[in-house]
């Protein structure tokens, strides 16, 4: 009786701090990838040839740096907070390797766009721009199952509410355009631009809600 009633007083702190820090990541989250589209707008083509990857990025080292830090890099960790606070097994999963594509992915465009490019390494750049896109589509076929595993439940009970819908809705959309990005087809890349306003919307919904999906 004693330490049951001595957990609760210190337990629900600790839910309110992991709240805190789980909404912040998740508008995080969504700041990053403001941030990282705002600085460079404009990226070559899924199927760019070596000298249009180089041109693409011809005199935007820093903003391409920037982008690749806050898009795959803080956006990254920051979605791992998100997931590890909200998110259920198996969508847990998913999500955690969703987060280490993303990290990798932030080490392969500083290289490209700091080293490979600025040295004029046609070949080497070209590799490295097009594996970039493939593991996009692997974390976008990730964060698809992330979506679709955390959102399902709700709908199967008959208790899902409209972050459910969205996530679901965000597992169609995120798959079209990961399949795309996979095999750098310029017919489904497009797709990215739906699902990545739904990726952010529900990101940061999940993040800033109490209950755990």
């Amino acid at each position: 009786m004693t330490s049951n009633t001595l957990a609760t007083p210190v337990a629900r702190p600790r839910r309110a701090t992991i709240a805190i820090a789980v909404a912040i990541a998740g508008i995080g989250y969504l700041a990053a990838w403001v941030i990282g589209l705002s600085v460079w707008p404009t990226n070559p083509a899924v199927t760019a040839t070596g000298p249009e990857v180089l041109a693409g990025l011809a005199g935007h080292t820093g903003a391409a740096i920037t982008q690749y830090v806050a898009t795959q890099g803080i956006a990254g960790l920051a979605l791992a907070v998100v997931v590890a606070g909200r998110l259920r097994r198996p969508a847990r999963l998913t999500g955690y390797a969703a987060v280490a594509v993303s990290l990798v992915q932030c080490a392969l465009g500083v290289q490209l766009a700091a080293y490979l490019a600025p040295a004029h390494q046609v070949a080497a750049a070209h590799s490295a721009f097009a594996l970039l896109n493939r593991l996009d589509g692997v974390k976008m076929l990730l964060l698809a199952a992330t979506a679709l595993l955390a959102s399902a439940p709700a709908v199967r009970s008959r208790s899902a509410n409209w972050i459910d819908w969205t996530g679901l809705a965000l597992a169609a959309a995120i798959t079209a355009s990961g399949i795309g990005y996979l095999l750098l087809s310029t017919a489904l890349a497009p797709a990215a631009y739906v699902s990545g306003v739904l990726l952010l919307l529900w990101v940061t919904a999940t993040a800033v809600t109490s209950r755990r999906m």
